[in-house]
């Protein structure tokens, strides 16, 4: 599954999708998967119609979608569409940690509050079917005013109030560690969530500027679930109790690993075009393409997995379609800084150096077109205007810089691989089975690291297990798996690169150091998006010193989708609205 990247807004993949998903700001963002991965930044754009053809490419457009928009008008009314998943959910709160998964927030974003719609491109606008406004009212101190539609009801038929953002801070700020949250940034910039004029009217104040603070409340999550760490941490291990969207819960079937949301009658916005939606759990990638060869799936994204292959496959099938888009997906190699060897920063970065990461793209993204490179920056895709490479000394693969950094450790080389007290220098690379992807991208590192003089084992355990059982404990020495992005690429990134050895949140790793806290701190923090941009890369040099994550690709979007279903597709950073998806008339 992927993680999603958020500030907290998302989210790790292993097989199909994962975003950086850690718990503190908008769901359009970052995840991560069981496939690997976890995302993160976002620009500007109106959405297109869909496209088919070719798979994406060095030439895609990030700055538009392909969701095959639709006017509602032209959009039948009924029918059910079936969504491809990764994995099974392992608790529906997607601030708690294990729940901060983009197949998590894939079903949860048709059945909660969102405060903003996003464009392709990452710019924000009111989600009015929650809020009638969102309006910064002081800078000094930062504080804004959040006006909640008196039309919003929770499922149980209480009112959408102001104590739920109270309340969810709360819980996320990390001030009581019996929360098992995904991430405190942002959460822990703010000083009070008071009520203003009214139930629907809160004020939200912050000690500090925090930049990215569109972000949070994304999604908000009704206060039942948020008024004690048990009800946070398990309440929601089953399903969502209680819901606000234009869909509710409607059932689980464990048989066939599928839940299914129902159009909710009590929605006060657009009346949903659907009457359901069911996600069906599938942890072989390759199988899901095939499902939809035989109607048995209407909608999978297919960037993750072999993403060539899987391009290629759907293509034959008639009634389907490839919509595809620039996207704010990337793949990251993870070093677990409390392993053995890994403890050492100097064996880190012979890794890092070890790696060749132009080999690995280019088996990976070339057969997509183009002249695919490497992502040299932690914060920042390519086709954002922040984007620069960091990575200084780190940039290419240097096999010789890496034997010289581990013989000035004290590893010696005894035949093909290096040694020290008698050891000798083995780590593993822990990856999700079915998903090759990750087991190409071990096998390069693998071939490369021997170069070295470094023993790289693969270790395959299952999908379902990935996150759970071996990232989240941090039981592996090296990993890798997807990152998807947000529109806030500081925000969303500090619950993956804040060093905090009480609560790693999403850091698995353990990567930094209070060095580079206080850099991502202070971009947090910054007056201007210009000034939080600048800071931002300047903490990305010196987490290249740090060689606790890896940044490898940037991924383009594909998804193979029936024809005929619409407004749905590759979104880029905008975020779905789930009552507009249906089929064309």
């Amino acid at each position: 599954m992927t993680r999603v990247k958020k500030p907290l807004t998302a989210i790790a993949l292993s097989g199909v999708s994962l975003a950086l998903v850690a718990a503190c700001s908008s769901s359009g963002g970052n995840s991560n998967t069981g496939n690997g991965t976890s995302g993160n930044t976002g620009g500007s754009n109106s959405p297109s119609s869909s496209s088919t053809g070719a798979a994406p490419n060095s030439g895609t457009d990030n700055n538009a979608n392909a969701i095959a928009a639709t006017p509602r008008a032209q959009v039948k009314q009924g029918g059910n569409f079936t969504w491809a998943l990764s994995q099974t959910i392992p608790n529906f709160n997607y601030y708690e940690v294990d729940g901060t998964l983009l197949d998590t927030i894939n079903i949860l974003n048709g059945l909660l509050p969102r405060p903003f719609h996003y464009s392709a491109s990452g710019v924000p606008s009111v989600n009015t079917d929650f809020f009638t406004s969102i309006e910064k009212t002081s800078n000094s101190p930062q504080t804004i005013e959040y006006k909640i539609n008196p039309k919003a009801k929770w499922s149980d038929g209480t009112a959408v109030t102001w104590e739920d953002l109270k309340d969810l801070w709360v819980a996320s700020n990390g001030k009581n560690t019996a929360y098992k949250i995904s991430g405190s940034q942002g959460w822990d910039q703010i000083s009070s969530v008071e009520k203003g004029a009214n139930d629907q009217d809160a004020i939200v104040k912050f000690k500090t500027t925090y930049t990215d603070w569109q972000g949070l409340f994304d999604p908000l999550v009704p206060k039942s679930l948020t008024a004690t760490p048990k009800a946070f941490n398990t309440g929601w291990v089953g399903q969502p109790a209680v819901t606000a969207g234009p869909f509710m819960w409607g059932s689980q079937n464990k048989t066939d690993k599928s839940y299914t949301i129902k159009a909710n009658p009590n929605w006060w916005g657009d009346k949903p075009k659907l009457d359901s939606i069911t996600f069906v759990v599938y942890n072989d990638p390759t199988a899901a393409v095939q499902a939809l060869g035989t109607k048995g799936l209407d909608y999978d994204d297919i960037t993750f997995g072999d993403e060539v292959a899987n391009v290629k496959a759907a293509k034959q099938y008639q009634g389907v379609e490839i919509r595809q888009a620039g996207s704010n997906i990337y793949r990251q190699f993870t070093l677990n800084t409390k392993s053995t060897f890994l403890s050492d920063e100097k064996v880190r970065e012979a890794v890092v150096l070890g790696i060749d990461r132009q080999a690995i793209t280019t088996a990976l993204e070339g057969a997509l077109g183009g002249n695919p490179t490497p992502l040299q920056n932690h914060f920042f895709m390519k086709n954002q205007a922040a984007y620069t490479d960091t990575c200084g000394d780190y940039c290419k693969y240097d096999p010789a810089k890496a034997a010289q950094l581990l013989k000035d450790a004290g590893w010696t080389k005894s035949g093909t691989y290096f040694t020290k007290g008698g050891k000798q220098l083995d780590i593993s690379i822990t990856i999700p089975s079915d998903t090759p992807n990750s087991k190409l991208e071990a096998q390069i590192a693998q071939q490369t690291l021997k170069a070295v003089g470094i023993n790289l084992k693969l270790t395959t355990v299952p999908t379902d297990d990935f996150f759970s059982k071996y990232i989240i404990p941090g039981n592996f020495d090296l990993t890798t798996f997807t990152w998807i992005g947000t529109p806030f690429p500081v925000g969303g990134a500090l619950s993956i690169f804040k060093y905090d050895p009480k609560n790693t949140g999403q850091n698995y790793g353990s990567g930094g150091n209070e060095q580079i806290n206080a850099m991502l701190q202070k971009a947090s923090t910054a007056s201007s998006t210009d000034e939080e941009n600048k800071l931002a890369n300047d903490a990305s040099k010196e987490m290249w010193t740090n060689a606790a994550w890896l940044p490898l690709y940037q991924k383009p979007q594909a998804v193979a989708v029936t024809k005929n279903l619409v407004n749905i597709g590759a979104y880029g950073f905008a975020d779905i609205k789930y009552q507009d998806v249906g089929y064309k008339s």
